[in-house]
């Protein structure tokens, strides 16, 4: 499963994938890997791949125009199907700790357009508008997780 992470951070992309990594080796209890290319940043472990967009900014300006949230970073999540509870189960505790670092808005998408959790002048918002798979694997105990108070509503895609 595809996901993509915006964020408003005030860190830049070299500090903000070593953070990532560093919060992935913790929750994994596993050296994650890291490798730079012109392109991207990308964070692997066992369980999910993260790469951090340095080149390709479309989707920067795509969010801040759609979604009307000003972010200055794309995370492209990619879940391993075998693993894919654990694999959301540690993106979530890393989510937690990466909101408590950065400060600052932050949307997560499935497949690229359905929101599933946007953060906004400090409020974390969940989607409770899902479908029947959201439903299955964003549970409560999912979203407790991320360890920050937070309110239900609609977010549109």
């Amino acid at each position: 499963m595809d996901y993509e992470l915006f964020l408003l951070s005030k860190v830049g992309n070299n500090s903000l994938s070593e953070l990532l990594e560093r919060f992935t080796t913790e929750y994994a209890n596993k050296k994650a890997s890291l490798s730079c290319n012109d392109e991207e940043i990308v964070i692997g472990s066992e369980l999910f791949s993260l790469a951090l967009e340095i080149e390709d900014i479309s989707d920067i300006a795509f969010v801040r125009n759609h979604y009307n949230l000003d972010v200055n970073v794309c995370i492209r999540v990619q879940l391993f199907g075998s693993s894919f509870y654990q694999g959301l189960e540690l993106l979530f505790k890393i989510m937690g700790r990466l909101i408590r670092h950065i400060d600052g808005n932050l949307l997560f998408l499935e497949d690229g357009s359905a929101q599933l959790l946007r953060i906004e002048n400090g409020q974390l918002i969940v989607n409770n508008a899902l479908d029947q798979y959201q439903e299955k694997y964003l549970t409560a105990s999912l979203i407790s997780l991320l360890d920050c108070p937070f309110i239900e509503k609609e977010l549109s895609n």
